[in-house]
């Protein structure tokens, strides 16, 4: 086991530098902050490569790093699902929308999904649900500052409270600053880190054990079938996720809706060139194969120490004594990366839904707040900034009690998100002169309603299978009520324009 003192040495230099390099990145962005529009998608100025960076390592969290593993190391070979859901199913998903919506949105001129949504659809009544409804990821951000803390509080011997402190006010401090710029800066350095840890813990098998790496690689399943013949099922009935065939369904069927949410949504709007997202989605698979290393840390740490009380523990109990001190700070320094990597999305996207969405494009729009355009683009800054602090003190206070499960606390808010506004946008796409108004407004509201609906009533069932049926009701829901409001006069469809613009774009 390495020494603890020599551990928090080499972690205290690791965090040093790491925050330095933040803080320069923070600095180019604020230099290049002068706007809303800058803060929320970076102008539509980035290229591919640095934005399939930032997705990736906005869609991997510290819930990856932390959580996956601890479902590996408790659920066994059943969690490899994962990696096939993250590495297949999330990128066809991204094929799907991410085109035709950063296509349209050369005609739409939208800064965010609330905003692209109203937009589309006409409809500031379905810009501001959206805008409310994306508060559920408070408590997918509230979930990185945990897991972050649990990295500080093993690693580097800061106690729980203090830990969830820090990393609110470090996240909190950049994105207010630096916007969309310094969030897609500082991802590109995350990212990085993220993709080398990955590597070195899947690799590691090669090293950690007595044995060679591929004669424990054709022992795993022995190994782990000898402790539970659980541990080796396609399906694990203990598991919170995989525990039956359609609960490995559900678990699909969000983790491809998720390649819509809002934080990654933004990073689509923000490419300059929509030609370039063959680059960039390709670039986001290199990463993730990388990243999903990780989680084979759960399966070697299960073979060689069984006995763990908290599976959230394995990726730091595996490193700390399996690796020297400077990898084992390393690994703090990248669950920091991975932490703040998807927090900084969700706060700019939290703070671009109040300033912009219902401050800019309804309250001053519409009259019912009056300014010239000038002062009301300087108020919606300062609004954005204040949004993120507000947003950083109530997820601290969700988390200032450490949660049982991580994975399942952000899914808990991903799943909101994704049963309210995955339809709308989906259906519109790709059913532009069919869907209408009324009909994405019925769905933001019953997919919403069921998912809250499902959790009371399925309560065994788990947040995949409830978000799963709150999902397809959103779908029938969204078709059904369109098909009932074709022949009235103001159905709301998509102008014309963006009409045209979805006839079939291909990618490139």
């Amino acid at each position: 086991m390495p020494n603890p003192d020599l551990l928090r040495t080499y972690m205290a230099a690791g965090m040093g530098l790491f925050i330095l390099l933040l803080a320069y990145l923070t600095y180019l962005g604020w230099r290049k902050t002068r706007t809303i529009a800058d803060f929320a998608i970076a102008g539509e100025g980035l290229g591919p490569f640095l934005l399939g960076v930032s997705f990736a390592a906005t869609f991997f969290s510290a819930a990856t790093f932390v959580g996956l593993v601890g479902w590996s190391y408790q659920y066994g070979l059943s969690n490899l699902w994962a990696f096939i859901a993250l590495a297949g199913a999330s990128p066809i998903a991204l094929i799907l929308f991410a085109r035709r919506v950063r296509h349209s949105n050369v005609t739409l001129g939208s800064l965010s999904l609330p905003d692209w949504l109203g937009a589309f659809y006409k409809s500031d009544l379905l810009r501001v649900g959206v805008a409310l409804a994306l508060l559920f990821n408070i408590f997918y951000i509230a979930a990185q500052f945990s897991g972050c803390a649990r990295a500080f509080e093993v690693l580097f011997g800061l106690d729980y409270t203090s830990s969830v402190l820090l990393i609110a006010f470090i996240v909190t401090v950049y994105v207010m600053v630096g916007g969309t710029y310094a969030d897609v800066y500082t991802d590109v350095a995350e990212g990085l880190l993220m993709a080398v840890m990955g590597a070195v813990i899947f690799l590691s098998v090669f090293w950690v054990f007595d044995k060679s790496g591929v004669e424990v690689f054709r022992s795993l399943e022995a190994e782990l079938g000898a402790q539970s013949p659980q541990l080796i099922g396609i399906v694990n009935r203990h598991s919170e996720v995989y525990y039956s065939a359609l609960a490995v369904c559900a678990f699909f069927v969000l983790e491809f809706a998720f390649s819509a949410q809002p934080q990654l949504f933004n990073k689509v709007l923000a490419l300059k060139d929509p030609r370039g997202l063959r680059k960039m989605i390709l670039t986001y698979v290199f990463l993730a194969v990388l990243f999903l290393g990780v989680i084979f840390g759960g399966f070697y740490l299960r073979i060689l120490n069984p006995g763990l009380q908290q599976a959230d523990q394995a990726i730091f109990v595996y490193v700390e004594n399996y690796f020297p001190p400077l990898v084992a700070a390393f690994l703090g320094v990248v669950i920091l990366a991975a932490a703040l990597s998807t927090t900084d999305g969700l706060f700019v996207v939290l703070a671009v839904a109040i300033s912009n969405d219902i401050f800019l494009k309804v309250l001053v729009k519409r009259g019912l707040i009056r300014m010239n355009q000038e002062r009301a683009q300087l108020v919606s800054r300062y609004l954005a900034q204040f949004s993120t602090v507000a947003v950083g003190i109530v997820s601290v206070l969700i988390v200032l009690k450490p949660p049982p499960n991580l994975v399942l606390l952000f899914w808990f808010g991903a799943a909101g998100v994704t049963s309210a506004t995955v339809a709308p946008v989906l259906l519109g796409i790709y059913l532009p002169n069919f869907v209408t108004r009324q009909g994405a407004i019925a769905s933001l509201v019953t997919g919403l309603g069921s998912y809250l609906a499902a959790g009371q009533i399925l309560v065994k069932s788990g947040v995949f299978v409830h978000g799963t049926l709150a999902l397809l009701i959103s779908f029938l829901v969204m078709m059904g009520v369109s098909a009932l409001t074709q022949r009235k006069r103001d159905t709301g469809r998509a102008d014309w324009r963006v009409r045209d613009s979805l006839g079939a774009p291909s990618i490139e």
